[in-house]
């Protein structure tokens, strides 16, 4: 089995190699050291993952790439070298960065070979505590030697310190906050729940992504991150199947042979662009965070060199429904009649007004996200200006997607002819804080809308038939084209409808918030579904 991903064996040597388009690059490492051969072949990954960016954008050629490996290469063993030395790889360290035509290095990092650390003398340190006390510095005492043998003024025992000139007792200096990531992200996380500037699924997100890069990298010292660590990481994210850890037998399943299964097995492997890219966000997120603590981070770390790009347009995530689909959807039985409570995709004479009936017709008519309306508490129901509207807003049951989606939102007059606040003011009589208080997380780190999902796209197969790249969020996207079609609708009004910003200093920073009169004859503009 091989020491490290690329790494194969000449002999008694090591080596690393990898085949591009066909194309096999081979660097030597000159070593029969397993240790050293993983950090190099670290090193060479992270050189060849921009390189076959490079080679893809057609802005260099291999033999460049297979050049700045090799480069990359010999500054890591100086770097070895200098370590093996005594040197602190922590502040300093020899070699530069790799590609320089393709990102300029940054001034405080410079290319010279620093010289080998020195031990100091013991008069010297001696000298050094005495200056930092409060009294003068004593005279140097004479090296003491002996008849048979001279000593040598680096041995020669210290004078004791004078009574009046013996340093004052001080106070043990700050330490500093811990540089392990994991306490890194517990304050950080700390931080996000006090400001909410992060929603409890992004901060749990963020500490789950932080203990695979540990497990993955073995890195545990933010100190020591290196971009070979972060590349290493991404090009195992590359190799994990889609679905990793889903089923309870892979939960404690080491990540090696997770890939070893599926490579097996032939099964499809490599997260998507999407998920890639959130992952090293996280990560750069730690890094600056420990940064601001005052922990010293490698400056060539740059976690963003390795996000992916995908050609295709963001309109093409997700479809809208249609008008036509929203008629036919609210034409099923759970609207006009089911065969019996349990029984709702069957046509009869049975409605029951719960959150099956209310949360699909609020989307329609709110373009609100599913996880807003399924978290509603009662309490979220309120008037303005004797207007009934939602508060968007966070609360016990669930948190916001960021800042801006914190809002009040109008109540379309069909849920009120339908007996949406009569709904409301029972929920009050029964004292449920939860407007749904019959949907509940299927587990601590799912979604309240997660419960939701099977009972909707049964009902939604049955109504349009299966289709992919529609779902419960093309509701949104239903309701913020259906008001782009109204002229007289503006965009601001629009943005401070669906939390979205406008993407204009003057609206979005000193543009005040719209009448609620406004807000609701925009809501009215859209049509009734049934």
């Amino acid at each position: 089995m091989a020491i490290a991903n690329y790494v194969i064996r000449r002999g008694t040597f090591y080596a690393w190699r990898r085949v591009w388009r066909g194309q096999a690059v081979q660097i030597p490492f000159a070593t029969t050291d397993p240790a050293t051969a993983r950090r190099l072949a670290a090193t060479a990954t992270a050189a060849a993952s921009v390189g076959w960016s490079l080679l893809d954008a057609g802005r260099t050629t291999l033999h460049d790439v297979k050049r700045e490996i090799l480069n990359a290469v010999a500054r890591e063993r100086l770097a070895l070298d200098y370590e093996a030395a005594g040197g602190d790889p922590e502040h300093s360290r020899p070699g530069g960065r790799a590609f320089f035509f393709f990102f300029d290095p940054p001034t405080d990092c410079p290319d010279d070979e620093p010289e080998p650390p020195k031990k100091p003398l013991k008069h010297q340190a001696a000298s050094d505590d005495m200056r930092a006390g409060d009294g003068p510095e004593p005279p140097p005492r004479p090296p003491v030697s002996t008849p048979s043998a001279p000593v040598p003024e680096s041995h020669a025992p210290l004078a004791p310190l004078p009574p009046q000139t013996a340093a004052p007792q001080r106070a043990k200096p700050f330490s500093g906050p811990s540089p392990l990531v994991q306490d890194v992200v517990a304050r950080l996380s700390r931080v996000h729940k006090r400001t909410g500037r992060a929603s409890d699924k992004s901060i749990e997100q963020c500490a789950g992504i932080a203990s695979l890069f540990i497990e993955i990298t073995g890195v545990g010292d933010a100190r020591t991150i290196r971009q070979a660590h972060i590349a290493g990481f991404v090009d195992t994210l590359d190799r994990l199947p889609p679905t990793y850890r889903r089923s309870e037998a892979e939960r404690t399943k080491p990540i090696a042979a997770i890939i070893a299964e599926a490579e097996a097995a032939g099964l499809k492997t490599g997260l998507s662009a999407a998920t890639i890219n959130r992952n090293l966000i996280q990560i750069g997120k730690i890094l600056k965070a420990a940064q601001s603590e005052g922990i010293r981070i490698d400056p060539s770390v740059n976690p963003s060199l390795l996000r992916r790009f995908e050609k295709k347009n963001v309109k093409d995530d997700r479809d809208p429904f249609t008008p036509d689909d929203v008629k036919r959807l609210f034409a099923a039985p759970v609207w006009t009649g089911a065969k019996s409570v349990k029984r709702r995709r069957q046509p009869g004479n049975v409605i029951v007004k719960d959150w099956l009936f209310w949360v699909p017709l609020i989307a329609a008519y709110t373009g609100t996200r599913r996880e807003e309306i399924c978290g509603l508490e009662t309490a979220d129901i309120a008037e303005e200006d004797g207007i009934p509207v939602f508060l968007i807003r966070p609360n016990t049951r669930r948190g916001l997607k960021n800042a801006q989606s914190e809002r009040r939102i109008p109540i379309h007059s069909h849920l009120i002819d339908l007996g949406f606040l009569d709904y409301v003011g029972e929920q009050h009589a029964r004292n449920c804080g939860h407007l749904f208080h019959d949907l509940n997380r299927k587990s601590p780190k799912s979604q309240i809308g997660d419960s939701t999902a099977y009972l909707w796209r049964n009902i939604q197969s049955d109504q349009i038939g299966p289709q992919m790249k529609k779902s419960f969020h093309s509701f949104r996207h239903y309701a913020v084209q259906g008001l782009r079609a109204e002229s007289n609708v503006e965009k601001h009004v629009r943005a401070e409808l669906f939390g979205h910003l406008v993407g204009d200093v003057e609206d979005d920073r000193y543009g005040g918030r719209a009448p609620i009169a406004t807000l609701r004859a925009a809501v009215e503009a859209l049509p009734r579904v049934f």
